[in-house]
C-alpha cells in the first residue's frame, strides 16, 4: 500500500505518476492545500499569491495542461520605495532612484569583489553594497523574516534574491529599461482559478481520496497511520505535511532533535475592490511605516481582487479592527484605493507554517532527517515536507521522481 499525507500539488502529484496505486489523507474537505482556493462572502479566495512557474520544466507544464488550461503573463511587480514605483529587480533599475543614491550604489555594485559569505547579511553586502543593502533588502528582508539576517544563511532562496549582473547593472542605472529576470519572469494561473484546477487534477483520483481525515501519529515500526477516524497500514508512505508537525506524530519519537526547525507564519488579507486603479501584478513592499511585505492584484476576470500579506507571529492573536485600518492604509498609500468605500468586503486568514527558515541549524538537522525517513521508505516532500524552498513546479517533478523511486 502506498500512502499519501495531504492532497495539495505534491500529493495529489505522487498520486498520478503512481497511477492510482494509493490512498490519500486529507484533513480538508476539498483538494488543493494552501495552493487552493476557500470560500468567503461567496467569494474564491485564493491563500496568498500562488502561481505556477515551469522555467526549465516543460514537461512538468504539458502534464498540467493536460487537466485544465491556463493563463500566462509577463510578470509586472515593482518595489514601492522612496514613494515612487519601481520596477523589480531594484539592483537592475537604479535609474529610478535619487541620482546620488543610484551613483552611490552603482559603484559599491561594481566596486565589490566576490568573497565568501557566511551568512545572508554578508551575501548582501559583498554583492550588492551597504547603501543597497541597507535601502532595501534588510529592511524588506527583516519585516518577512522577522529576525536578524546574519543568523541566516546564503543561497538557500533558490534563485529569489540573484547575484546581480554587472553589466546590466550598469546600463539600468543609465536609462530606464526593463530587465526579466529570476525564477519567475513569467508565470501562469488556471483559466477558472486554482480551485477549479484542483477539482480538475484530483478528479480522478477522487476515489483514492478520504477528505476531512486528521492524522493523529505515524507508527514507523509497525508501519501504520492512525487518523480521526482509523488505521492505515503503508508499504511506503508519502507525507506532504510540514516535517515539522510530520516529526512530531512519530512514534517511537524521531532520534534526533527536531524541534529547532524554524518557519514564519503569514497573515494574508483577501479583499474584493470596486475597481482597479494600479496595473503591477505585485508590489514589494520594504519600509517599515506599511506594516505588509506584500501586495498584489489576483490575476481574476470577474472581479478586481487583492491580497496582502506580513508576518506574524505564530499562536498570537488577530487584532481584526487593526488589521483593516492597516490594509486600508497600505491600499491608499499605494494608490490602490483612494477611500475605503473602494474596498467591498474582506477577509483574514492566518497561515500557520507560510515560508521556511534558512538557519545555520538547517544543515544539520533537515538532510539527516529526510534520509533517516527514506531509509524506513517514508518520503517527506513538497515544500513544506521537505522544509525548503520550492516552487509548485519543483514539488510536481519531486512527486514524480518520488513515485519513480518507489516503483522502481
Amino acid at each position: 500500500m502506498n500512502l499519501i499525507i495531504g492532497a495539495g500539488i505534491s500529493g495529489l502529484s505522487a498520486g498520478h505518476f503512481l497511477n492510482g496505486d494509493c490512498l490519500i489523507l486529507e484533513k480538508s474537505d476539498v483538494p488543493g492545500g494552501l495552493a487552493g482556493q476557500y470560500q468567503a462572502h461567496g467569494f474564491a479566495f485564493d491563500y496568498g499569491g500562488h502561481y505556477f512557474h515551469f522555467q526549465n520544466k516543460s514537461d512538468v507544464k504539458e502534464h498540467v495542461e493536460a487537466f485544465h488550461p491556463f493563463r500566462v503573463f509577463r510578470r509586472n511587480s515593482k518595489i514601492y520605495l522612496l514613494d515612487r514605483f519601481i520596477p523589480y529587480s531594484l539592483q537592475y533599475h537604479l535609474a529610478y532612484l535619487p541620482l546620488r543614491a543610484r551613483q552611490t550604489i552603482l559603484r559599491e555594485i561594481l566596486s565589490n569583489k566576490e568573497t565568501r559569505a557566511e551568512n545572508l547579511e554578508d551575501f548582501l553586502r559583498i554583492h550588492f553594497g551597504d547603501s543597497l543593502t541597507g535601502l532595501f533588502f534588510r529592511p524588506f528582508l527583516f519585516k518577512f523574516y522577522g529576525r536578524p539576517l546574519r543568523g541566516m544563511l546564503p543561497g538557500m532562496d533558490k534563485g529569489s534574491i540573484p547575484v546581480p549582473r554587472r553589466e546590466d547593472v550598469r546600463r539600468g542605472a543609465t536609462g530606464k529599461k526593463s530587465f526579466a529576470e529570476g525564477y519567475n519572469p513569467v508565470f501562469y494561473y488556471p483559466l477558472q482559478g486554482m480551485q477549479a484546477f484542483f477539482q480538475s487534477y484530483s478528479r480522478p483520483l477522487l476515489d483514492r481520496i478520504r477528505f476531512g481525515e486528521r492524522v493523529l501519529r505515524i507508527d514507523r515500526q509497525k508501519k501504520k497511520v492512525v487518523t480521526d477516524k482509523g488505521r492505515y497500514a503503508y508499504d511506503n508512505l508519502i507525507s506532504t505535511m510540514p516535517l515539522r508537525e510530520f516529526l512530531s506524530l512519530l512514534n517511537p519519537a524521531a532520534p534526533f532533535p527536531w524541534q529547532p526547525l524554524q518557519h514564519i507564519s503569514t497573515l494574508v488579507v483577501n479583499a474584493v475592490l470596486s475597481r482597479r486603479r494600479r496595473h503591477f501584478h505585485w508590489l514589494y513592499l520594504p519600509e517599515a511605516e506599511l506594516p505588509f511585505y506584500r501586495v498584489g492584484y489576483y490575476p481574476r476576470q470577474d472581479a478586481t481582487a487583492v491580497y496582502l500579506e506580513k508576518t506574524i507571529v505564530a499562536g498570537k492573536g488577530i487584532d481584526r479592527r487593526g488589521t483593516f485600518l492597516e490594509m486600508t492604509h497600505t491600499l491608499r498609500q499605494t494608490g490602490m484605493i483612494e477611500t475605503r468605500r473602494e474596498v467591498l468586503f474582506h477577509d483574514i486568514k492566518k497561515i500557520p507554517v507560510s515560508y521556511i527558515v534558512f538557519d545555520k541549524l538547517w544543515p544539520q538537522l533537515v538532510p539527516p532527517a529526510l534520509e533517516f525517513l527514506q531509509r524506513q521508505r517514508i518520503f517527506s516532500i513538497g515544500r513544506y515536507g521537505s522544509w525548503n524552498y520550492s516552487s509548485m513546479a519543483d514539488d510536481i517533478q519531486t512527486a514524480r521522481d518520488t513515485a519513480a523511486l518507489i516503483n522502481k
